[in-house]
């Protein structure tokens, strides 16, 4: 199954959960539970990387002012790659007859990915399972709805299976939610944060024409992405970035300015995001390093506006 019948399964699946909310109230919550049994769902298929899909990518990065790279070793911004062509299998679970979770509303507000050291041979063929749910994988219930994690793990079939990349997606479905304690009326990204000085490095230019060249890497055809009418069908101002999107820009920017050599080059390594505000387009981003108390980590963070913080994030080795 290509790209494009999973696009039209994701639409389908959409559409299928819109109609039937109408009618039905699919996730049914306990008041007093702070958590939530979902049904256990995966999904697989086979993955690999082609030059077209490079080509695609790294068009879509394009900085407005390119500069060379500082990084020596693999870049974070091209193993990023593989983490956003595998984004389908999120949205093909979120859609999923089975999930009782309706996709309209739902928004990414967390990820991390973890990415293993290999040789480019073991990018060639590569198998992608991606899960929801289960005892061991339990919704949690917040303020505006629950959150759930999507865990998607990437082997190379060449290996001896050996893992490539792991993901942990995190969703926020809204509905309405009677947590039991104060502790569960917030979600978990309004953490206590390590003290950081940052200094900025650069700006991140994301126009309006920019979900255009992301959609044809991750194949995320959220309407919220490709039209201003129909994002503000959902209530946003207009369209909306994709937050990968930024990620994958400010990762390209911090490998070009030599900022990920603290956290191992070419060694296994590890990067997490928070979405703290929906990036209306077009806009322009500066982009701001900083290192908190631990030497071996690099905290980053995206910044609009009066200074408003978009989105941040955290880089460290295993």
């Amino acid at each position: 199954m290509g790209w494009v019948d999973r696009t039209v399964l994701i639409v389908l699946g959409v559409a299928y959960k819109a109609v039937k909310g109408l009618f039905i109230n699919s996730l049914s919550l306990d008041g007093g539970k702070d958590t939530v049994e979902l049904p256990k769902l995966h999904v697989t298929c086979p993955v690999s990387i082609s030059d077209r899909n490079v080509q695609l990518y790294e068009r879509a990065i394009a900085l407005q002012e390119e500069r060379s790279s500082k990084a020596s070793g693999k870049r974070m911004a091209d193993q990023f790659l593989l983490a956003a062509m595998t984004n389908q299998l999120m949205l093909l679970l979120v859609v999923h007859p089975g999930l009782p979770v309706s996709p309209l509303g739902g928004v990414n507000v967390r990820n991390r990915i973890e990415f293993f050291s290999g040789s480019d041979d073991t990018l060639r063929d590569m198998t992608a399972y991606a899960t929801v749910g289960g005892k061991n994988n339990l919704a949690r219930v917040v303020k505006r709805g629950i959150e759930f994690d999507i865990h998607v793990d990437i082997r190379s079939t060449r290996s001896n299976n050996n893992l490539v990349l792991r993901q942990i997606i995190t969703i926020l479905a809204p509905c309405k939610t009677k947590p039991s304690t104060s502790k569960a009326t917030t979600t978990s990204t309004e953490e206590k944060e390590d003290e950081v000085e940052y200094n900025t490095i650069g700006q991140v230019e994301m126009s309006s024409s920019a979900p255009g060249l992301w959609c044809r890497v991750c194949g995320d055809y959220n309407p919220i992405h490709v039209s201003s009418l129909l994002a503000k069908l959902f209530g946003f101002p207009g369209k909306i970035a994709h937050g990968n999107h930024v990620v994958a820009k400010t990762l390209k920017m911090m490998d070009c300015e030599g900022k990920m050599e603290g956290c191992g080059q070419g060694k296994d390594r590890w990067v997490e995001m928070q979405f703290r505000r929906p990036m209306v387009l077009p806009i322009r981003l500066g982009v701001e390093v900083g290192a908190g108390n631990s030497n071996d980590l690099v905290h980053w963070q995206c910044v609009g506006k009066q200074g408003k913080v978009h989105v941040t994030g955290t880089v460290g080795q295993m």
